[in-house]
């Protein structure tokens, strides 16, 4: 299996079959995966400190680590509507949302613009089915509480 860098690379020139793949076989169901995932989302949009000196962070990521209404609010606003990276966005935005549950009550700014896409993605042809369920999970998720 192809690493998550190619695999982002291929998904940019348009194939997101790697990255729905990586998705799929490294990140889903796989909590170490799922808390790195994060960590390397953290770090590049700085959501945690970038006195990093190598990549342990990924290694045994911890979610105190970061601040997670920062990496929320910085997940939503660099949503790329691009082939096979959406569905990385999907992915680490109910990851995030799902370990904390309160994220949309705590920022409803970056809730609403999350929720202002979600029916494009949903009517459109743009993501995996393991996407369309992580949507859709969120929207009735957000709508019970």
């Amino acid at each position: 299996m192809r690493g998550p860098g190619v695999a982002g690379g291929a998904a940019r020139q348009g194939d997101p079959d790697q990255l729905r793949h990586f998705i799929s076989t490294a990140l889903l169901d796989d909590e170490h995966g799922e808390l790195a995932n994060l960590a390397y989302w953290a770090l590049w949009l700085g959501a945690m400190p970038a006195d990093r000196t190598d990549d342990t962070f990924m290694h045994r990521p911890d979610p105190a680590s970061w601040d997670p209404i920062h990496l929320y609010r910085a997940l939503v606003s660099s949503f790329h509507l691009a082939p096979g990276t959406v569905d990385l966005y999907v992915h680490s935005i109910s990851t995030l949302s799902h370990l904390h549950p309160w994220l949309p009550h705590a920022a409803p700014d970056s809730a609403q613009a999350f929720d202002s896409f979600t029916p494009q993605l949903l009517d459109g042809t743009l993501i995996s089915p393991t996407s369309r369920r992580d949507l859709d999970r969120l929207r009735y998720g957000r709508t019970e509480s």
